[in-house]
Formats: C-alpha cells, sequence, structure tokens
C-alpha cells in the first residue's frame, strides 16, 4: 500500500468524519463522467478531441497493458510529458493499476533525471524521444547503464525504436477482456493512498518528491474551484505545465473532473497562440502563469482576437504584482484570481470572484476554510495582526510528505502526524479582513517564471570551477518572468572569467537550462559575513542599481 509518510488513521478519520475527504477518485470520476455525458468532450489537445468515453476506454485499456507487461502494484513509473492529453491518460491509469508514478516538469535534464530514477528506483519512464531541443531518448539511453531497475521506455511519438514502447498503441491496443475488471477494481488506489509523486526541486536543488493522496487531492481540487464557481458549461484552457500544481488540480485532480468540464491543451506557447484557442473553443477559464500573463498583455496582437467567452483568470507558481493582475483584468475584462498554494504543501488561500479589485490584485485572498493558518516569527510565536511572518499552516488538501525521504519531511513538517505543521518559507502578513499578503521569502530561492532555482546548486559547481574563488547567486527583478538568476564571482588571483565561460561549464554539468544565470557581475572581492559566508544583501542592492542606471527597473 502506498501510504502517506506523515499521516496517521487519526487524520483519516478526522478529514473524513468533517466532510473535508471523500471517497472520490480521478479513475472514479473518469467512470462516472463516461457515464453521465459519455460523448461530451473531455479533453482537445491540437487536432485530437477526446470525449468521455474514450478517456475512459483509453486509460482501462493502458492500465490493463501496464499490468501485463508484469509491473507490480506499487512499481514506480517516472513520466515526463509537455502539456499533451496522454499526460493525463497515463496518470489516470497508473491509478487505476496500482502503479506509483511521478511527474515533473520538462525542463529537467539528465542530472535530475538520473537522481529521480534512482533514487526511486524506477522501473519505467514516459517520455517523447525529442521535445524542442532535447534529445530524451539518447539522454535515458545513455545513463540506462547505470540504471538496472529501468526495464521499460514508453515513448510518446510517431516513431518507436527497438527496445521502447508505444504508449500510444498500449492505450488502443485491446488486451484480454476475462477477468480484467475485477483485477483493475483488486489493483486501484484507494482515496487513502499515494497515487502521484510531484518532483519539485530540493533545497540543494536536486529534486524532492512530494507525495500526493488521492483525497488530499480531490480536497485541493474542489477548493479551486470556489473562487470562479467552476461550472459543467466551462471550457477551461491549460497553456501551462500538465503537472504543474494549478493544472494538476484543475485539469487531473480534478477541478474540472468534478464538474465534467471540457479541458483544452496547448504545448504552444505564444501569446498569439492563447488568443487563438480562447477564440476558436470559446475558453471561459485559463489557466497561466504571471510570467505568460506578462507577455500576454504586452503582446501587439491583443486586441486582433475575441476573447470575450473568458470569465475568469486563474494564475499560480509566482508572486502577481498588482500592476500585472489590474492590466489583465483591464485586457479580458475578467476577474483575475491569484491562487496560493505549494506542490509539496497544498492549497493554502485564493481570492474569489466576489472580492473587490483591490483584494484580488493585491492579495493572496482568504486562507480556505479547511486550511489552518499560522503567521510566525523566527522564534515560532504568532505576530501581531498587520506584522510580518512566516506562514505555517496544515489542512485536508496538504501533502503526504517527501517520498523516501523522512528527513526532508521532518525539515518542513516539523513532527509526523496531526500536530505537524507545514513550514512554507514564505513571509506574510495579514491585512484587517484576514486576505494574506506576500512579503517575500525566508527561504534563499529565486523563482523564475515559475520554477525554483535553490542558489546553493549553482554555486556549489560553479565554485569547481578553477578559476573560481568565491561565488554568489542573487535575484535580479525580471518584468516577465518575475526574478532572474545574478551571478557575482570573484575570481582566482590573477584570472579572468567571462559569461560564455560560465554557462559553458554549467551546462557542461548537465543541468536544467532555467537554472543557469542570466548576468555575470566580476567583482575583485565579495563583501563577506564574518569570515567566510558571503553576504548577498549589499549584493541583492547592487544589482538593483545597476538595472535602474540601464533603466530596466523603475525606481522605488
Amino acid at each position: 500500500m502506498a501510504r502517506p509518510t506523515r499521516y496517521t488513521q487519526e487524520m483519516f478519520n478526522e478529514y473524513f468524519a468533517n466532510g473535508m475527504w471523500t471517497q472520490d477518485t480521478t479513475s472514479g470520476l473518469w467512470a462516472q463522467n463516461a457515464e453521465r455525458f459519455p460523448d461530451k468532450e473531455a479533453f482537445i489537445d491540437e487536432n485530437r478531441r477526446f470525449t468521455w468515453r474514450q478517456l475512459q476506454e483509453l486509460s482501462d485499456t493502458l492500465a490493463w497493458n501496464l499490468i501485463e507487461l508484469g509491473l507490480a502494484r506499487d512499481e514506480f513509473i517516472f513520466i515526463l510529458l509537455p502539456n499533451w492529453v496522454e499526460s493525463y491518460i497515463m496518470r489516470c491509469a497508473c491509478e487505476k493499476a496500482g502503479i506509483l508514478c511521478g511527474t515533473a516538469l520538462m525542463t529537467l535534464r539528465e542530472r535530475e533525471i538520473e537522481y529521480i530514477l534512482r533514487s526511486c528506483d524506477a522501473v519505467g519512464m514516459v517520455m517523447p524521444p525529442q521535445f524542442r531541443s532535447f534529445n530524451f531518448l539518447q539522454a535515458i539511453e545513455e545513463m540506462r547503464p547505470r540504471l538496472p531497475r529501468l526495464r521499460h521506455l514508453f515513448l510518446v511519438g510517431e516513431d518507436t525504436p527497438a527496445g521502447a514502447l508505444s504508449l500510444r498503441e498500449m492505450m488502443e491496443r485491446p488486451g484480454g477482456q476475462q477477468g480484467r475488471q475485477e483485477l483493475l477494481d483488486q489493483r486501484r488506489y484507494r482515496p487513502i493512498e499515494v497515487s502521484v509523486i510531484g518532483f519539485t526541486s530540493g533545497t540543494t536543488g536536486m529534486p524532492k518528491g512530494a507525495e500526493h493522496i488521492i483525497a488530499g487531492r480531490m480536497a485541493m481540487a474542489r477548493g479551486y474551484g470556489e473562487p470562479a464557481r467552476v461550472r459543467a458549461s466551462d471550457i477551461v484552457l491549460n497553456i501551462i505545465s500538465p503537472v504543474a500544481g494549478l493544472a494538476s488540480a484543475f485539469c487531473f485532480n480534478g477541478t474540472a473532473t468534478l464538474a465534467g468540464v471540457t479541458v483544452v491543451l496547448s504545448d504552444i506557447w505564444s501569446p498569439e497562440e492563447t488568443f487563438r484557442l480562447i477564440e476558436k473553443e470559446k475558453a471561459t477559464i485559463l489557466l497561466a502563469v504571471p510570467a505568460q500573463l506578462a507577455q500576454i498583455v504586452n503582446s501587439p496582437r491583443q486586441r486582433d482576437f475575441d476573447c470575450s467567452s473568458l470569465r475568469a483568470i486563474y494564475t499560480s507558481t509566482a508572486p502577481l504584482t498588482y500592476e500585472l493582475a489590474t492590466k489583465v483584468e483591464d485586457l479580458f475584462q475578467a476577474p483575475c484570481i491569484n491562487l496560493y498554494g505549494q506542490i509539496d504543501g497544498g492549497f493554502i488561500a485564493a481570492p474569489s470572484i466576489d472580492d473587490p479589485p483591490e483584494v484580488r490584485r493585491g492579495t493572496l485572498g482568504r486562507p480556505h476554510r479547511f486550511t489552518k493558518t499560522w503567521v510566525l516569527d523566527d522564534d515560532g510565536r504568532e505576530v501581531a495582526s498587520g506584522e510580518k511572518g512566516e506562514l505555517v499552516y496544515t489542512g485536508p488538501s496538504t501533502g503526504g510528505g517527501y517520498y523516501r525521504n523522512l528527513e526532508a519531511t521532518l525539515e518542513v513538517w516539523g513532527v509526523l502526524g496531526p500536530e505537524g505543521r507545514c513550514h512554507s518559507g514564505d513571509l506574510v502578513r495579514q491585512d484587517p479582513d484576514g486576505n494574506l499578503i506576500m512579503v517575500g521569502r525566508k527561504k534563499d530561492m529565486i523563482i523564475r517564471g515559475g520554477q525554483n532555482i535553490y542558489p546553493a546548486e549553482i554555486e556549489a559547481l560553479l565554485l569547481t570551477h578553477p578559476k573560481v574563488q568565491a561565488v554568489a547567486i542573487v535575484s535580479m527583478p525580471d518584468p516577465v518572468m518575475g526574478e532572474k538568476a545574478c551571478a557575482y564571482v570573484q575570481p582566482m588571483p590573477g584570472q579572468s572569467f567571462d559569461f560564455a565561460e560560465m554557462i559553458s561549464f554549467l551546462k557542461s554539468k548537465k543541468i536544467a537550462p532555467y537554472k543557469l544565470p542570466e548576468r555575470l557581475e566580476i567583482r575583485d572581492e565579495l563583501p563577506l559575513k564574518g569570515r567566510q559566508k558571503v553576504n548577498k544583501g549589499p549584493l541583492q542592492e547592487d544589482i538593483r542599481d545597476l538595472l535602474r542606471q540601464e533603466g530596466r527597473l523603475q525606481r522605488d
């Protein structure tokens, strides 16, 4: 049984008794929708359109064929797919077959991928042979000799080379019907079990796997649907990663599934493509990250399309400024809802479409009624209303801990069981009405377009370069991505070091491209705290001053 690390039977009983958890599962809802409205479109993926009946048949067939391959219950498969319908069907099939699946963003590269496959004893991986400019198949084949447990490669694409399996063929190839439903009923994951491991960057840069309990995911999905009162007539356009917290909760867990909503998928990101799909499919709800919204409001094509069908925009994963929220609402004449949650923690807060503009645009809204929150100072004491502190929380949508990582679970939650509290690392304050306002972060972390960069990882790599004596990675503001990484380097005496050299060196370490610093500042000396530790405060001010002088950052 895929039991969550930090949950106890006492917590299960409480959440079910209070109505916070139900017996719903994603696979069960797909089956219900296939009966309730079999011919209604569930997913639209480029030129492919899938009804609820088709989704049910494809996921059943795939689940059966995975079992026929000899995959045991609770074995682990890693899914690395773009925003294609196969990502959703594979996750549902794994839930039906009782196979644990892991998900991550497509921006991971060899270093992070091999770490996940090895640390989770993965027996299979699902991926495209190549996506954009990266050859995933070649990368996996190169590391495969070091991964003796990796038995199966499932590919999504036109051609399937020898030694790999076509996922689309497995979805469509009929298997034996004898006893199929009975076996699937025995194997499928139950509400209190972990069915998905969502990988996020760890504090050292290597991924941590957040355990997603089905009942908790369903509680999150219900919470996400409340701010805009999602209904069956809605058409949701998702332009972000299928495994990002917002997209997973809405399109898989699922907010859309609970209401029987049609979901439109787009893996070709551009403002123009987004406008086109809104107009073509008459989308009523848009899911986007702030970095995408920043490009959308600045697009010269924004008035060339009819986007009047939109009634709400959901965004998450990174801070949303008041100015950007205002521009989004002015452009689409629809409320923008900034959801606040964490992939390894759960759903925390959100404003509602009924809230006044200043609340929607300037706050994170009030905590969800099922989420308990505290704002604490550095000594763990609650601060007075309006004062800054770290947000700490718990509730029925929170994760089960970190997969195979008790140390990380205890670091974030303090203790296992009902007394555990998730320490968010976010600094917030509450206004008189209880709305949360983001102030900053307690952790040394950069959020670039919704993706986490941990400076410690990049600093550790650069310190192995023979020309680098000291280094500090700091955040620099960016109008589109929110933040980007800037490297301050003190070269070894008598050595020179340039940007191209830095990027070439880091690329040779095969890290994800989004982690690469996008600016280099050379200094004879870096400021220190004490005798050894670099003091990043002055460097953070320095880069802001430089950006102001260059006209790339407004003066405070």
